[in-house]
């Protein structure tokens, strides 16, 4: 396939969309070449055939696993200080959808400071299964995998090969994504934990493969498929109460209009009289928002600035290097990924913190349209037809997969049961694995963004290039210290996260312009409907009985969707 059978998120980046696969029509318009195992040896690797603008290949493969899972084969990550090859590209869009993440390593080398970094990156982004299911084992969908794993090494190596690098993984990552992740499972992480995450590979041996296969078995067998079932469980059930309860008062309110509708056109018409008022205010109230999205990032820069302040100092780091480090390679290997771990987690706290403050203002402008809807003679708001400013807000978000602080205010909502029901559906059906045709990438990417990591595109180095180290009188620890400090400000690192801080906030205010612009649009379309049903009109009551019968319809579907929990 070329590079254009994928879609595009809004800043241009690949969405990788498994589903797209069952849209006959797009796979052969994007097809370049088609054939039997003989075309990945001929088109897929370095040779003759390079010039060939393929992108990935899809492989059908008559394997019991392919059963269970798709398989996404990946060519690793560019060594380059930018990380901005296309390989990368590749990685990152595929991290995005992964369920399960094996990280491959030779076992010569096995987990050096860039694949820190990398594995730090990629649990940002995996799924935490163990919220859907209790008996999910911790970090479960993390494979670490130290590879090429020959017989010119030895058992007894071999076991301390994976043994060391848990260690060092651990003390890397402890501060950091480890506590991220603890405090979204509220699980422990221990380095025990992590150290059976560890696994070799020799396919020639199985005494040095055969762990691997059987923990990757157990999990797409048993502990992948009951979080899913758990999941999907939860999803069902609240899609069914949330919306069986929604069409219930919506059948209601139209009946009490049926019944009075002279009530609901002096309403109509009070609505109409208050109108502009209410785009004064509602407009004062969304300029709030954008004043304190405004406040939040300049807050956000300058906190962090405070505190990269305090961290990258001589003597700070050195502190840090004398009760991390006893090795003078590991610590130079270490220093900077341990640092840039500590900078990341200190900017997503402060990020947080902001969260909740912004979700207060969000609301008070949805708000906004329920106060216009109070002001009405004779209302008993229970009874009135609904305005749905939540989920026209959300409505206005998919599609997005950069949503910013947004992510917050959506997660704060639950399950969602009411709002975007065709996203959870789409999302639902898919964990099912019912195909219903392409475009839905954009959908599903949306509901994985709610609640996700806060995650930034920084482009780090993952490792140091020191070239002086005899500098006489002074300890290795304070020459390491030293250079460690003019390094970050050599390569602006610091200038990067308050870049990506920045990109943050930008996204935010994006993403509200966009949902509050759907909220408004939906305001008119809502008034219209209001007066459709309220005119002097035969048709009126009419269009009123039919709509009954609609909501009647859609209130048993939900009450009687057939769903029943096989274990």
């Amino acid at each position: 396939m070329n590079e254009d059978f994928w879609l595009k998120d809004e800043k241009g980046k690949q969405i990788i969309d498994l589903l797209l696969l069952d849209d006959q029509e797009r796979c052969e318009k994007y097809c370049v070449h088609a054939g039997s195992f003989d075309t990945l040896q001929k088109y897929g690797v370095h040779g003759e055939y390079e010039d060939i603008a393929a992108h990935a290949a899809v492989v059908y493969i008559n394997s019991p696993l392919l059963q269970a899972c798709n398989l996404i084969d990946l060519p690793g990550f560019s060594d380059q200080p930018d990380e901005a090859s296309k390989d990368v590209e590749k990685a990152n869009s595929a991290a995005k959808i992964a369920d399960v993440v094996l990280y491959a390593s030779p076992a010569k080398g096995h987990i050096n400071a860039q694949d820190m970094r990398r594995i730090s990156n990629l649990l940002d982004s995996l799924p935490a299964r163990e919220n859907e299911c209790s008996n999910f084992p911790t970090l479960g969908n993390l494979f670490i995998i130290a590879t090429h794993a020959d017989p010119s090494i030895s058992d007894h190596q071999l076991k301390e090969i994976p043994y060391k690098a848990a260690q060092r993984l651990y003390k890397q990552l402890n501060e950091g994504i480890f506590e991220e992740r603890r405090n979204l499972t509220n699980r422990a992480i221990t380095q025990e934990d992590l150290q059976t995450r560890f696994f070799t590979f020799w396919s020639e041996r199985p005494d040095r493969c055969q762990q691997l296969f059987d923990d990757f078995t157990k999990l797409l067998s048993e502990y992948l498929p009951q979080a899913h079932l758990c999941r999907v469980e939860r999803e069902i059930h609240s899609i069914r109460n949330d919306n069986t309860e929604k069409y219930a008062k919506q059948i209601e309110a139209y009946q009490r209009t049926l019944a009075d509708i002279d009530l609901r056109r002096k309403q109509l018409q009070v609505l109409k009289e208050n109108e502009e008022t209410r785009k004064q205010e509602t407009q004062q109230k969304r300029n709030k928002v954008y004043q304190c999205i405004c406040e939040f990032k300049k807050d956000s820069i300058t906190s962090f600035q405070r505190y990269r302040e305090q961290l990258l100092t001589v003597d700070a780091v050195e502190n840090i290097i004398r009760n991390q480090y006893d090795d003078k390679k590991e610590a130079k290997e270490s220093i900077f990924g341990y640092l840039v771990e500590k900078l990341q987690y200190e900017m997503k706290q402060i990020i947080k913190i902001k969260f909740e403050k912004l979700t207060s203002e969000v609301e008070t402008f949805l708000g906004s349209y329920q106060e216009a809807l109070l002001k009405l003679p004779n209302l008993d708001i229970s009874m009135e037809i609904p305005f749905d400013a939540k989920g026209a807000f959300i409505g206005g978000l998919t599609g997005l997969t950069s949503i910013g602080a947004l992510s917050a205010w959506a997660a704060a909502l639950g399950n969602l049961g009411g709002y975007i029901l065709v996203a959870k559906l789409v999302s639902l059906l898919s964990a099912l694995g019912i195909s219903i045709g392409g475009g839905t990438a954009a959908v599903i990417s949306f509901v994985a963004a709610i609640g996700g990591p806060i995650v930034l595109g920084l482009g780090l180095a993952a490792a140091l290039a020191f070239s002086v180290w005899n500098l006489f009188g002074e300890s290795w620890q304070k020459r390491l210290a030293k250079e460690t400090v003019k390094y970050f400000e050599e390569q602006r690192v610091s200038n990067k996260f308050t870049d990506g801080i920045d990109q943050f906030w930008q996204d935010t205010t994006k993403s509200f312009e966009k949902g509050a612009n759907a909220v408004e649009a939906d305001w008119k379309k809502y008034i219209e409907h209001l007066r459709e049903i309220t005119s002097p009109t035969i048709e009126s009551k009419d269009r009123i009985e039919e709509i009954i019968k609609i909501l009647e319809a859609g209130q048993n579907f939900f009450a009687e969707i057939p769903w029943k929990n096989i274990n």
